[in-house]
């Protein structure tokens, strides 16, 4: 799979992921339930409702991953790391108001808007990126300078700087972000090892909330959250090395994607009645 092929991979995850929370799964599978329901199979509606909505929201976790390891790619491939940094914060600009009124719409639909406030919605995924491009370029010099492990320090701060500006995925999306970059060099099965210890690490509040609290939710929300990002990070392990036809029409629909498909699933939710 090349450069492109991941990256369309990554944005159909996106878009399902955020379009299920428009049209939550239970509600799609709620008139089959009830008809299981109405023939006595029970354990099937059961199923219908609970179980095959978590395994087809494992989808949408494979997104993020993706992503993260694209821009850990992209610095080794990019001539102007200003200019693709620059091209990230765009976005991230252009979005972030789409971004809070799909969060508002969201929170709509579900019946609860009333808590929902611009200070708890954060900053996009695109801040994130653009910050983990930028630590990665900052640790790029110094290697070069004879400093191998000053990757430390500067992953530390990004991860901190991000936590403090509530970007998405936070400062376990950095590390992820270093992840990819300081195993790029090794075979397939030490990355899908070296992956592990990432992303537990990454996820560790829910990891420790599982520990703590071993009961079917914290279960649930680990396996969606921390399996599922893990098999993102699996899946970058089919790229094959090669960039694909990724030309400067197909990188401008990507960039103004993102903030477009916030706006159109905001304007639905807004249009949709809130569920009872």
């Amino acid at each position: 799979m090349n450069y492109k092929q991941l990256k369309i991979l990554a944005v159909l995850c996106m878009v399902f992921d955020h379009v299920i929370r428009i049209f939550p799964l239970y509600r799609m599978f709620a008139p089959l339930a009830d008809w299981l329901w109405s023939g006595g199979h029970d354990a099937a509606a059961d199923w219908l409702l609970d179980g095959l909505p978590l395994y087809l929201m494992l989808i949408g976790r494979l997104a993020a991953p993706i992503f993260l390891f694209c821009i850990a790619q992209g610095l080794l491939h990019t001539h102007d790391v200003k200019g693709y940094l620059r091209r990230i914060l765009l976005t991230a600009l252009a979005a972030q108001v789409p971004y809070a009124l799909f969060s508002l719409a969201e929170y709509r639909v579900d019946g609860i808007a009333d808590l929902w406030s611009w200070q708890n919605t954060g900053l996009n995924i695109c801040f994130t990126l653009a910050l983990g491009l930028a630590a990665l370029a900052v640790y790029e010099r110094l290697a070069e300078r004879g400093h191998p492990l000053s990757w430390v320090p500067v992953c530390a701060a990004a991860a901190l700087l991000a936590f403090l500006l509530h970007m998405e995925g936070g400062k376990g999306y950095i590390l992820l972000i270093f992840t990819f970059y300081l195993t790029r060099n090794r075979p397939r099965w030490q990355r899908a090892v070296w992956f592990i210890p990432a992303v537990v690490l990454s996820r560790w509040g829910l990891v420790q909330w599982i520990l703590e609290d071993f009961t079917a939710g914290p279960i649930r929300n680990c396996l969606l959250n921390v399996g599922g990002n893990y098999l993102g990070m699996l899946a970058t392990l089919a790229y094959n090395g090669e960039k694909g036809d990724a030309g400067r029409g197909f990188q401008r629909f990507m960039y103004a994607f993102y903030p477009a498909h916030f706006a159109l699933l905001a304007l639905i939710g807004f249009l949709r009645p809130p569920l009872a």
